[in-house]
């Protein structure tokens, strides 16, 4: 039998006592932010640190009962117009849970969990995605209710980033839009996102694969994983393939992922008579083994917080081809472990990617470089080592108050 670890001791809460930290989510599904929070879940003894979160959706999302699995405790308490019944259940579980930390990732809707949270007397740690929060819902798209969510997410992020205990982001550009003075600010610091670093695919992978897609053993495959929506930049992502189909003509698309544009973006495949060569996958378990057998992965975003899954598909071994975006360009290097291009530049990326298709050489280069990078920058044991340093300075920070 494998010997047990002994409790941490933490001087803020006293001996042989775990932090308790309540996060903050709209859902647990299949986003860069939910990704990193389950690889974190994994990293952390629950007698050292206990992670549960608090969903303001009604559905906890597909990858919720990973969560529960890991040992976290995963609480709906849905956020309505009016906030009330958000408000009464979080001061519930703040009452009856005895969290430590509040940890929001909420951006929009933060100003109302640090709100709580004060209220509570309970540290909380803000944590920004992104500097955009563009609105996802066809509620919040309506042209009455877009402006008003604009103003209430002003003042909401304004009031988190005053009142927060800690200010957090997980790259430079999101932190850089959100506080611009962050560096000055000693409540204000970085975290970053991790990944981890998949097995290299045999031969028999990459073979069964391809059989599985039905396509030929040599097909050449590109992967793009993303939501469905405005922001990943489908139209893009076809005109470059369209541009990389008439000089590779065997090579395949696999599109992973789910949202409101899916429609209109197979609409245009069939209609441009791609749907042979571009091949919707939905959402699959397996993206890591997926990646580890693709050629290359091509990612014209238009905007980015970071960029998890480039990071990813260099953690995977596969060179990156995508738009020179702030946060892209974090999570890549250009020239090394990627070729990142100006967001309208088609021909180049579509050149990039043809050169990557044809020479073997120069994507194996590449996709070393990356693993190499990710592993000494991006590991999980690096990203949660800089999460736990973070909850026991807000600690002693209050304890030092008292």
């Amino acid at each position: 039998m494998a010997e047990q670890k002994p409790p941490a001791t933490n001087s803020a809460l006293g001996p042989q006592r775990p932090i308790r930290v309540l996060h903050l989510l709209t859902a647990i599904g299949h986003g860069g932010a939910e990704t990193w929070l389950l690889n974190m879940l994994k990293q952390f003894d629950r007698n050292e640190c206990a992670m549960d979160f608090c969903l303001k959706l009604p559905e906890a999302g597909v990858l919720s009962h990973r969560a529960i699995e890991r040992g976290a405790m995963v609480h709906n308490v849905p956020l309505t117009p009016t906030h009330i019944g958000y408000i009464r259940g979080l001061e519930r579980l703040l009452a009856d849970g005895k969290y430590d930390i509040v940890h929001s990732h909420e951006a929009v809707y933060s100003g109302v969990g640090v709100w709580v949270a004060r209220r509570m007397n309970v540290p909380v740690v803000c944590t920004f995605h992104h500097w955009r929060t563009p609105p996802q819902t066809p509620f919040t798209r309506h042209p009455l209710v877009r402006p008003v969510r604009a103003v209430y997410g002003y003042l909401s992020k304004r009031y988190a980033i005053e009142h927060a205990d800690a200010v957090t982001a997980l790259s430079n550009k999101v932190i850089s839009h959100i506080v611009p003075d962050w560096k000055r600010k000693a409540k204000c610091r970085l975290l970053s996102l991790s990944t981890a670093i998949p097995q290299r695919a045999t031969t028999e992978e990459r073979l069964a694969l391809r059989r599985e897609l039905g396509l030929a053993e040599d097909a050449p495959l590109i992967v793009h994983i993303g939501r469905f929506i405005e922001q990943k930049n489908h139209d893009g992502l076809i005109d470059v393939f369209k541009g990389v189909l008439r000089e590779v003509p065997d090579a395949k698309l696999l599109l992973l992922g789910q949202g409101p544009l899916k429609d209109p973006v197979l609409q245009r495949i069939e209609r441009e008579g791609l749907a042979g060569s571009a091949l919707f996958l939905g959402l699959r378990e397996d993206v890591p083994k997926l990646m580890a057998c693709s050629e290359l992965c091509l990612f014209p975003s238009r905007d980015e917080g970071f960029g998890l899954v480039p990071l990813e598909a260099n953690a995977a071994g596969i060179p990156v081809v995508g738009s020179d975006i702030p946060g892209l360009d974090e999570a890549v290097e250009d020239g090394v472990t990627a070729r990142l291009f100006p967001l309208h530049d088609i021909a180049g990326m579509t050149r990039a990617s043809v050169e990557f298709l044809r020479d073997p050489t120069l994507r194996a280069r590449f996709g070393d470089a990356g693993r190499a990078r990710v592993e000494a920058q991006f590991s999980h044991e690096a990203s949660a080592a800089k999460m736990l340093a973070l909850y026991k300075d807000v600690l002693a920070a209050r304890a030092h108050e008292r």
